[in-house]
């Protein structure tokens, strides 16, 4: 909804907008030179033909009309999208942010006339496997096991579907990909390996159970909420929401999918006033050298995926907040409090006590359209704490997953905290309905809280993961 209202007003501001050409002079900068390794590095990821950016920015031709607005964008910093404050973060990897000299680089350019240069100074142009993020081709392509048909009206659950893992044994990825079939449509999805129920089959992708109905529990095969390796926390392969879908982990740090289980989509649709169809896509790119550690992936507040046990509380407004540890966001926190009516900084806390030496790699926030900000705090067992993330404006539409330049060690007996906040109040100018309490759902106008976090365990190596093998 809010990235369709961008796109209009972007196109809206373009069309009404006129870039005058003027000779440029020797200290004008010039596409060519200075301004296309720009863009070719920081925004054709989504700025290229069938991504979701609303215009290519591939060649002159192309930038060149939008020239303005990209000037405004980029000095507003609304683009590139980038959600961590670096005062207050450690450095990330993946960090698409432009630095204050691009910024003066594209203003001046623009100023004085966007010149295009000479062509012998342009860069390569970047290229994308086709329909992947990705430069090169996944090594495996898995697709939603049916193609499914959205109804132009009403509101519909999560869907489930499932499908048998191909591999005879163990595979590790190091680069996962979901890539929407219709992205009009998907609201949010995750992709899980899960066991599925003694006597349950999969029949057109569904679910069936023993007594013959078909089930659509989030936890039926009670792997979302656990694991299906030796850990907690190693179902999940990833997520996509507006703004991510690409989990990138190290070479030698993979995300086990074993052999002998079922890959388990889990699809949330918003109808769009016509019918639809819609089979999402997964991207595998394994490792390429011996993988060490296996990345898992759980929230704070969540126990610890490790193999001691620890404690967790979620605190809803500096209270404790009794809860399930269950997988879905609903029945997790089933005695939180709703967000109230015109509560501007409503807050919400998960703590989980790091039981054993753990390496942490990513985070990535998800909350909704009342979300307002969500930052990860390190406390140690000495006491002192470290801001590692913070995302002071969350954004809806680009829900980021930030990668840590270098991993970070954090020893037992400290705790991860993610601190949200949540603005309910007409001050919002996202909030659909400020006069009315916010529930915990998968709906866009509900709320979820899910600061996620990539890790592994130390102690865990190779050696003590056990490889399966396929029966079938």
């Amino acid at each position: 909804m809010k990235r369709a209202l961008v796109i209009a007003a972007t196109v809206a501001v373009a069309v009404s907008t006129t870039v005058h050409t003027s000779p440029a002079s020797a200290n004008v900068p010039t596409f060519s030179k200075d301004i296309a390794p720009i863009v070719f590095n920081n925004c054709a990821t989504c700025h290229r033909p069938g991504e979701v950016a609303p215009m290519s920015l591939l060649s002159y031709e192309d930038v060149r009309p939008w020239a303005k607005v990209i000037k405004n964008k980029v000095q507003s910093r609304e683009m590139p999208p980038w959600g961590a404050d670096p005062d207050h973060s450690l450095k990330m990897r993946n960090d698409r942010s432009l630095t204050r000299q691009q910024i003066e680089t594209i203003a001046a350019w623009v100023d004085g006339g966007a010149p295009r240069g000479n062509d012998a100074d342009l860069p390569p142009v970047p290229k994308f496997a086709d329909g992947w993020t990705v430069g090169t081709q996944p090594d495996v392509v898995l697709e939603m096991p049916v193609e499914f048909s959205i109804p132009a009206e009403g509101e519909l659950g999560v869907q489930m579907f499932y499908a048998p893992v191909p591999f005879k044994e163990d595979k590790f990825a190091e680069i996962l990909e979901l890539h929407p079939g219709n992205r009009a449509v998907v609201h949010h999805a995750g992709v899980f390996v899960v066991d599925i129920p003694e006597g349950a089959k999969i029949v057109d992708g569904r679910l069936i159970m023993s007594d013959g109905k078909a089930s659509t529990d989030r936890g039926a095969g009670g792997a979302p909420r656990n694991g299906v390796g030796a850990l907690p926390g190693s179902s999940k392969l990833l997520s996509w929401v507006p703004g991510r879908g690409v989990d990138r982990h190290r070479a030698d740090i993979g995300k086990r999918i074993p052999a002998g289980k079922y890959i388990n989509w889990q699809v949330h649709y918003n109808p769009t006033g016509r019918p639809e169809k819609d089979r999402t896509k997964l991207g595998i790119w394994f490792n390429k050298v011996p993988v060490t550690h296996e990345l898992l992936i759980r929230q704070a507040g969540d126990p610890l995926a490790t193999t001691r046990g620890g404690l967790s509380l979620y605190r809803a407004e500096g209270k404790e907040v009794e809860y399930t540890a269950d997988e879905g966001t609903t029945r997790r926190r089933s005695k939180t409090p709703n967000i109230p009516p015109y509560a501007e900084s409503w807050s919400l806390t998960g703590i989980t006590p790091v039981t054993e030496d753990i390496t942490l790699y990513a985070m990535s926030p998800h909350m909704h359209l009342r979300g307002k900000s969500l930052k990860w705090v390190i406390v140690y067992p000495d006491g002192h704490e470290q801001t590692i993330l913070d995302v002071p404006h969350f954004d809806f539409n680009w829900q980021i997953q930030y990668e840590l330049e270098e991993p970070l060690h954090i020893p037992a007996g400290s705790k991860i905290l993610g601190i949200g906040y949540y603005d309910n109040s007409p001050k919002n100018k996202w909030n659909p309905a400020p006069e009315k309490e916010v529930y915990w759902s998968e709906q866009s106008w509900d709320e979820m809280y899910q600061p996620f976090t990539e890790y592994s365990v130390d102690s865990q190596t190779l050696s003590d993961i056990t490889i399966t093998k396929s029966q079938r």
